[in-house]
C-alpha cells in the first residue's frame, strides 16, 4: 500500500512538473502565522518548476531507497526508528525546498543537521560517534551562520531575504549566507565531514550524496544567486575549483567503495558550485538532478555488493562479481558513465552545458580548469567499473544475485540516468544560445577518454614504472589531507605555546621560532611542486590550456 502511495504521489508531482516547466508560471502562498512587533512572520510556500522538479527527484530517490533498504536492514533491531529517521530528514528537505522565508527555511536547514547526526551514529560504534560528531560539528556551524544571517535581517525589521537593503548589512548578510551554504554542500574548507558521514547505513548515503544533505547549500546558492554580488561569484569559483580537484584526487587513490563514491560527490559538488560562479544557475540546476539520479543508483549498486559481500568496502573486493549479478552491475556501468560524462548519458547532457557555456565567459582559467577535471573524473569512475570486471571469479564468500526487491529500486532510477539528461536538454537548451565547434566535443571526448584508458592501465598493468608513477602522485600531491592537517596542526601548537603557556619573555624567541618553520613549509611546498610526479601535472596542464587556447 505504501509503494502505490509513492507511486501514485510521483505522478502527481511530475504532472506539476510538466505543466509548470511548460508554462513558466509561479505561485506564492502566504499564511499570516504571528506579528512579533514590527515583524511580521509569514508562512511563504513557493511553488515552481524548480521547487517540483528538486522534490520529483528526491521523491523518487526516496522510493527506491527505502524498497533498497528493506533488503540492506532486514536483520535490523530498530528498523522503525530508521525509518522515522529517514521520513524526518526528507519532511527537513521539504521544507529547505517549498519555504522561501528565512525563519521556516532556518527549520529545515536545523533540521537536516540534526537528522544527519542521528542517523550518522545508527550503528551506535565509536568509529560512528566520531564521524557523527564531525558531521555534526561542521553543521552546527552552519545552522550558527544561518542564525548570524537571521539576525541581520532582524536589524531591518523584517524576513524577507528579498527585501534586504544594499548597504552594511547586505554584505555581511550574504557572506554568511554562502559561508553557510559551504557548510551543507562540504565546500572547502568543510569538507572534511563529508568522507566521515560514510559511517552512517548505505541507504542513508544514498540520500545524503544525491538529494538531500549535501545538495541543500546547492540548492540555497541557486535560488539565491540573484542577490550574490558579481565580486563575490570568484571566491565562490575558487573554492568549488579547489573542492573538486582536492576530491577527484583523493578518489584517484582511495580503496574503499563507499568513499570513492562519496569523493565522486564532493567533486560533481565542486562543479556544481563553479558553474554558479560562472553565472550558469539553470544548468548547474540540470546537473544537480541528473547527478542525484546516477549518484543515488550508484551508491545502492555498491551497497548491494557490500551487503551480499560480508560489508567488506573495498573495491578490489568487486572483482568478477558481474557474473552472479549482471542487472546490478549494469547498473554501476551506466552510473560511473554518467558520471564520467561518457556520451548520450544524462551526465553527459548536463556537463555539456556547462562546458560549452563557460565557453563565452569571460574567466578562461575557471574554464580551462573544469576541462582539465575531465580526466581525473574519468580516470576514477573508469577504475571502480574496470574492477568490477577484472578477474575470471568472485568472492567465494560472497552470495549476490539478481534480487527482485533490489531491480524494483534500480529501475526507475536507471531510467532516469538515461532518460533525463536527453529531456531536460530540450528545455534548457530552449532559453538560450549554444552553438560550440565540433573541435571542441572532439577535445573533450579527447580527454574523457585519456582517463578512461590511464585507468584500464591501472587496472590491467602491474609494471613498476606505473606503481612508481601513482605512488609518487599519491604521497606528494598537495591536495593530500595530511599535508594540510599537519601544517595547521603544527600552527596551532605554535600558537597555543605562544599565547598560552609563553610569556613575554620568551615571546622573540617563539616568533623566531615561528618564523623557521614557516620557512621549513614553504621549502616543503617547493619540493611538493617540484617533484616529478606534480611537475608532469602542471606541464600536462600547461600543455591543455595552450591546446584549449587554440581550439
Amino acid at each position: 500500500m505504501k509503494s502505490h502511495l509513492h507511486y501514485v504521489s510521483n505522478l502527481f508531482l511530475l504532472l506539476g512538473v510538466v505543466v509548470f516547466g511548460l508554462t513558466g508560471n509561479s505561485f506564492m502562498f502566504s499564511w499570516n502565522v504571528a506579528d512579533l512587533g514590527s515583524c511580521s512572520l509569514d508562512l511563504l510556500v513557493l511553488v515552481d518548476w524548480v521547487s517540483l522538479t528538486f522534490f520529483f527527484t528526491l521523491s523518487i530517490i526516496v522510493s527506491c531507497v527505502l524498497k533498497f533498504s528493506s533488503i540492506y536492514m532486514e536483520n535490523e533491531k530498530f528498523f522503525l526508528r530508521f525509518h522515522f529517521l529517514v521520513y524526518s530528514f526528507v519532511f527537513s528537505m521539504f521544507c529547505l525546498i517549498f519555504f522561501p522565508h528565512f525563519f521556516f527555511l532556518l527549520v529545515g536547514w536545523d533540521g537536516l543537521g540534526i537528522t544527519s547526526f542521528l542517523l550518522v551514529i545508527y550503528y551506535l560504534s565509536s568509529s560512528s560517534w566520531a564521524a557523527g560528531m564531525k558531521t555534526y560539528l561542521i553543521n552546527r556551524l552552519g545552522d550558527g551562520l544561518f542564525l548570524v544571517a537571521l539576525g541581520l535581517l532582524l536589524i531591518q525589521g523584517h524576513w524577507d531575504i528579498n527585501g534586504i537593503a544594499n548597504n552594511q548589512v547586505y554584505w555581511g548578510f550574504i557572506l554568511v549566507l554562502v559561508l553557510g551554504c559551504f557548510t551543507k554542500s562540504a565546500q572547502f574548507p568543510f569538507s572534511s565531514w563529508l568522507p566521515a558521514a560514510m559511517a552512517a547505513p548505505t541507504p542513508v548515503s544514498s540520500l545524503v550524496h544525491s538529494s538531500t544533505l549535501v545538495t541543500a547549500g546547492i540548492y540555497l546558492l541557486i535560488r539565491f544567486s540573484s542577490i550574490i554580488p558579481n565580486w563575490m561569484f570568484f571566491f565562490i569559483g575558487v573554492m568549488g575549483l579547489w573542492t573538486l580537484y582536492g576530491a577527484s584526487l583523493a578518489a584517484c587513490f582511495e580503496c574503499d567503495a563507499k568513499k570513492i563514491v562519496a569523493y565522486s560527490t564532493l567533486s560533481q559538488l565542486g562543479f556544481m558550485v563553479v558553474s554558479i560562479s560562472s553565472g550558469l544557475e539553470n544548468f548547474a540546476f540540470f546537473h544537480l538532478i541528473t547527478h542525484a539520479m546516477f549518484k543515488a543508483m550508484m551508491f545502492i549498486c555498491v551497497g548491494y555488493f557490500m551487503v551480499n559481500n560480508n560489508h567488506f568496502q573495498d573495491f578490489r573486493s568487486l572483482s568478477g562479481m558481474w557474473k552472479c549479478s549482471p542487472f546490478v552491475s549494469i547498473s554501476l556501468v551506466v552510473s560511473g558513465l554518467s558520471l564520467i560524462g561518457f556520451p548520450f548519458m544524462s551526465g553527459f547532457f548536463s556537463k555539456e552545458l556547462v562546458l560549452e557555456s563557460n565557453l563565452f565567459c569571460v574567466n578562461e582559467v575557471f574554464f580551462n580548469l573544469l576541462l582539465l577535471s575531465l580526466p581525473l573524473t574519468s580516470f576514477y569512475a573508469s577504475r571502480l567499473i574496470f574492477q568490477l570486471f577484472n578477474g575470471n571469479g568472485y568472492n567465494v564468500f560472497s552470495r549476490c544475485n539478481d534480487n527482485s526487491t533490489v531491480l524494483m529500486s534500480l529501475i526507475p532510477l536507471y531510467l532516469g540516468s538515461i532518460l533525463i539528461g536527453s529531456l531536460g536538454s530540450s528545455f534548457f537548451l530552449s532559453n538560450s544560445f549554444l552553438y560550440p565547434s565540433s573541435y571542441f566535443k572532439l577535445f573533450v571526448n579527447f580527454l574523457i577518454f585519456s582517463g578512461v584508458s590511464w585507468a584500464w592501465i591501472g587496472v590491467n598493468n602491474n609494471s613498476p614504472s606505473f606503481n612508481w608513477f601513482y605512488s609518487e602522485i599519491l604521497y606528494t600531491s598537495p591536495f593530500n589531507g595530511n599535508f594540510w592537517v599537519d601544517g595547521i596542526s603544527d600552527l596551532g601548537e605554535d600558537i597555543n605555546y605562544l599565547f598560552d603557556q609563553g610569556s613575554l619573555s620568551n615571546f622573540i624567541f617563539n616568533m623566531d621560532f615561528g618564523i623557521l618553520k614557516a620557512g621549513g613549509w614553504v621549502s616543503n611546498m617547493y619540493y611538493y611542486f617540484l617533484s616529478p610526479s606534480v611537475g608532469l601535472y602542471i606541464i600536462l596542464g600547461f600543455l591543455v590550456l595552450s591546446l584549449s587556447w587554440y581550439i
